[in-house]
Protein backbone atom coordinates (compact mmCIF):
# COMPACT_ATOMS: atom_id res chain seq x y z
CA UNK A 1 0.00 0.00 0.00
CA UNK A 2 1.46 3.39 -0.93
CA UNK A 3 2.23 5.76 1.91
CA UNK A 4 3.93 9.10 2.49
CA UNK A 5 6.16 10.34 5.29
CA UNK A 6 5.41 13.72 6.81
CA UNK A 7 9.10 14.62 6.63
CA UNK A 8 9.04 14.10 2.85
CA UNK A 9 5.86 16.11 2.25
CA UNK A 10 6.40 19.26 4.29
CA UNK A 11 8.65 21.17 1.87
CA UNK A 12 8.03 24.29 -0.21
CA UNK A 13 8.47 22.48 -3.54
CA UNK A 14 5.83 19.83 -2.69
CA UNK A 15 2.34 20.24 -4.16
CA UNK A 16 -0.32 17.90 -2.78
CA UNK A 17 -3.26 17.50 -5.16
CA UNK A 18 -5.73 16.34 -2.53
CA UNK A 19 -5.52 15.90 1.23
CA UNK A 20 -8.18 13.90 3.09
CA UNK A 21 -8.33 14.15 6.88
CA UNK A 22 -10.21 11.13 8.24
CA UNK A 23 -11.88 11.87 11.59
CA UNK A 24 -12.30 9.07 14.11
CA UNK A 25 -13.74 9.17 17.61
CA UNK A 26 -11.87 10.62 20.58
CA UNK A 27 -10.01 13.24 18.57
CA UNK A 28 -8.00 10.90 16.35
CA UNK A 29 -7.26 11.92 12.78
CA UNK A 30 -5.45 10.01 10.02
CA UNK A 31 -4.41 11.83 6.86
CA UNK A 32 -4.39 10.58 3.28
CA UNK A 33 -2.43 12.52 0.66
CA UNK A 34 -2.58 12.38 -3.12
CA UNK A 35 0.96 13.41 -4.08
CA UNK A 36 2.99 12.70 -7.19
CA UNK A 37 0.28 10.45 -8.60
CA UNK A 38 0.23 8.24 -5.49
CA UNK A 39 -2.55 8.26 -2.92
CA UNK A 40 -1.56 6.97 0.51
CA UNK A 41 -1.75 7.60 4.23
CA UNK A 42 0.87 9.64 6.04
CA UNK A 43 3.06 7.37 8.19
CA UNK A 44 5.70 7.93 10.86
CA UNK A 45 9.33 6.78 10.74
CA UNK A 46 8.27 3.22 11.72
CA UNK A 47 5.76 3.09 8.82
CA UNK A 48 2.85 3.23 11.25
CA UNK A 49 -0.07 5.58 10.54
CA UNK A 50 0.76 9.08 11.79
CA UNK A 51 -1.85 10.09 14.39
CA UNK A 52 -3.00 13.68 14.63
CA UNK A 53 -5.17 15.11 17.42
CA UNK A 54 -6.77 18.03 15.57
CA UNK A 55 -7.23 19.50 12.12
CA UNK A 56 -5.10 22.42 13.30
CA UNK A 57 -2.24 20.02 14.06
CA UNK A 58 -2.52 18.65 10.50
CA UNK A 59 -2.37 22.19 9.09
CA UNK A 60 0.69 23.08 11.17
CA UNK A 61 2.43 19.83 10.24
CA UNK A 62 2.01 20.58 6.52
CA UNK A 63 2.50 24.35 6.66
CA UNK A 64 5.44 24.47 4.24
CA UNK A 65 3.92 22.53 1.32
CA UNK A 66 1.11 23.55 -1.03
CA UNK A 67 -2.23 21.75 -0.73
CA UNK A 68 -4.58 22.27 -3.69
CA UNK A 69 -7.67 20.71 -2.12
CA UNK A 70 -8.41 19.40 1.39
CA UNK A 71 -11.34 17.54 2.91
CA UNK A 72 -12.46 16.50 6.37
CA UNK A 73 -14.29 13.15 6.26
CA UNK A 74 -16.28 11.57 9.09
CA UNK A 75 -18.44 8.44 9.05
CA UNK A 76 -21.01 8.24 11.82
CA UNK A 77 -21.71 4.97 13.64
CA UNK A 78 -25.17 6.07 14.81
CA UNK A 79 -26.95 4.13 12.06
CA UNK A 80 -25.78 0.83 13.54
CA UNK A 81 -28.47 0.62 16.22
CA UNK A 82 -30.53 -2.55 16.61
CA UNK A 83 -33.87 -2.44 14.88
CA UNK A 84 -32.92 0.61 12.85
CA UNK A 85 -33.33 0.95 9.12
CA UNK A 86 -30.81 -0.59 6.74
CA UNK A 87 -27.40 1.00 6.78
CA UNK A 88 -26.93 3.89 4.40
CA UNK A 89 -23.81 5.87 3.59
CA UNK A 90 -23.82 8.72 6.11
CA UNK A 91 -20.35 10.04 5.33
CA UNK A 92 -19.90 13.72 6.08
CA UNK A 93 -17.36 15.40 3.78
CA UNK A 94 -16.44 19.04 4.36
CA UNK A 95 -14.03 21.22 2.43
CA UNK A 96 -11.08 22.50 4.47
CA UNK A 97 -9.22 25.68 3.76
CA UNK A 98 -5.50 25.27 4.36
Amino acid sequence: MPHHRLTHLNHQDVRIDELTVHSYEMGLYLVEADFDGRKGFIVDEQNQPQHFHSVEQVKKSLSDCTVKQAWLVHKSAYDEMCGGPEKVDNTLKLALFV
